[in-house]
């Protein structure tokens, strides 16, 4: 008998680890809403009105309304975002009664796009041609990703996904992971090509296709990604909104979105060699010149002498300026 308890509390136990049923539908007051969207919950958000409407561009809430929409009770738990009601009439939506009329949701169309973006060179390269060795990843453009806004959308969870994701080889086999480098190598690790991305900004790129080794082999050495046409496709299913629009419209599906892997052209080095030539050195022989005999005649120069004076020193100066006046007063005396 105590072994089912045991087993009762193990069974709780792995119930209550069970993450809750993701829920985008619920919103609340001032949230985006996307056109095609289905079952919507307004009930917190409309707070007990009954009444909500549309008013024009250019328009004020005291201005009539161009539209009106009542309420019943069930419409506030589930309510569809149809296209033939909110196509032409994006933006802001009011509670209209009883008043204040304040917004109650923002309605936009919804836009999803997938391309294959080469992460060396930054730049799309959808359809093109790339070489083998080219880093690549999937990106994808959309503004859904505000449904994981927890204010907008407070019971949404990480479990919550609705894109989904596929890759496929040249053979048009599904790829669901990729090798970062061949098997058996060391630090070889294998990553999810991430089928299911959950997507909280826009642009998403796929993590790992950054570490998708394109020349990886398998065990039995098998070329695991050969050149050719790999194609991407991805799909989306917001709160069902391929009930109005299908699984083919580009609202909800885009691709298949192809890049070819070709062979990567082989860098050829080229080293030039220069050849060491020895020119041998050459005599040339000085033509012979007929020597004329020549006289030379040697004159010299006799310098003349140059008178050097040197100056007398101040005192003698002085001395016999003293002595020439002393004779000529006393000349003068006798005369």
């Amino acid at each position: 008998m105590q072994y089912r308890f045991v087993l009762v509390f193990i069974i709780l136990c792995m119930l209550a680890a069970v993450p809750a049923s993701a829920d985008l539908g619920k919103i609340a007051e001032g949230a985006t809403v996307y056109v095609g969207e289905t079952g919507i919950d307004l009930s917190s958000a409309l707070d007990g009105s009954r009444q909500i409407a549309w008013f024009a561009p250019g328009n004020t809430t005291d201005d009539p309304a161009e539209i009106v929409l009542t309420f019943t009770e069930a419409d506030a738990f589930s309510y569809d975002i149809s296209p033939e009601i909110f196509a032409n009439r994006t933006g802001m939506w009011y509670k209209y009664y009883p008043k204040p009329r304040i917004p109650l949701f923002s309605v936009a169309k919804p836009s999803f796009n997938l391309s294959v973006w080469d992460l060396d060179h930054k730049r799309d390269v959808t359809g093109q041609e790339v070489p083998r060795s080219t880093n690549i990843t999937y990106r994808i453009d959309t503004n859904l990703y505000t449904v994981y806004n927890e204010i907008q959308r407070p019971d949404n969870t990480p479990q919550d996904t609705f894109v989904t994701v596929s890759l496929t080889s040249p053979k048009d086999q599904p790829i669901n992971s990729i090798y970062t480098a061949s098997a058996g190598y060391p630090g070889v690790l294998l990553y999810p090509v991430e089928e299911k991305p959950l997507i909280k900004q826009s642009p998403y790129f796929w993590k790992y296709g950054e570490r998708w080794n394109h020349s990886a082999r398998g065990y039995d050495g098998t070329v695991l990604y050969p050149p050719g046409t790999y194609t991407f496709s991805a799909t989306q299913n917001l709160n069902n909104m391929q009930k109005y629009y299908g699984t083919s419209d580009s609202i909800v599906a885009t691709g298949p979105k192809t890049v070819t892997f070709v062979a990567d052209v082989p860098v050829v080095t080229t080293t030039a060699t220069i050849a060491e030539v020895t020119v041998p050195e050459t005599t040339v022989a000085a033509a012979e010149t007929p020597s004329a005999a020549v006289t030379t005649r040697t004159t010299t120069a006799t310098a003349k002498p140059t008178w050097t004076s040197t100056p007398l020193p101040p005192q003698v100066t002085l001395f016999a300026l003293a002595f020439v006046s002393v004779l000529f007063l006393y000349r003068t005396r006798r005369s």
